[in-house]
Formats: C-alpha cells, structure tokens, sequence
C-alpha cells in the first residue's frame, strides 16, 4: 500500500496498480510537500524560469518557452536531466 497526495492536498491509501495509474495523472508521494514542484508553479512562472535559464544560452541551446503548461513542464523536466 502507498500513500499519495492528490493536487488539492487529500492524502489516499491504495494499492501499487493503482498508485502507478494516480502517480501518472498527477498525484505524488504523501511525504512530498504540497505545492512542490512544477505542476505548482503557473504557467508565467514556468516561462519565467525557462527565460532564467535561457539568459546564458545561445540561440541553438535556448529553451523553447511556448506551449501549454504540460509542454512547458516538459522541457524544464527534460533540461533538469
């Protein structure tokens, strides 16, 4: 059994198949802190911070801060790795 943290904060306790279905629609581990990571974050933030990190890249590097907040998730997810 694992416990998980839906976006509004309720806190579940379920089995491991249904924990990977809820991890992948945007739950996470009861232990992490609500309002934590990306999915937190709106979408002018998240254009914020890519703008951050594009701030020392040149053009062929720099980050592509258009999109929905998914795609936008994505590609600081992808620059994080």
């Amino acid at each position: 059994m694992q416990r998980l943290r839906g976006r509004r904060g309720a806190v579940v306790r379920v089995d491991d198949a249904t924990a990977a279905r809820l991890l992948s629609d945007g739950w996470r581990p009861a232990d992490t802190p609500p309002g934590g990571g990306y999915e937190a974050m709106t979408v002018a933030d998240l254009r914020a911070e890519i703008a951050r990190r594009n701030a020392g890249r040149d053009g062929a590097d720099r980050l592509p801060a258009d999109g929905r907040k998914a795609d936008l998730i994505a590609v600081l997810e992808t620059d994080d790795e």
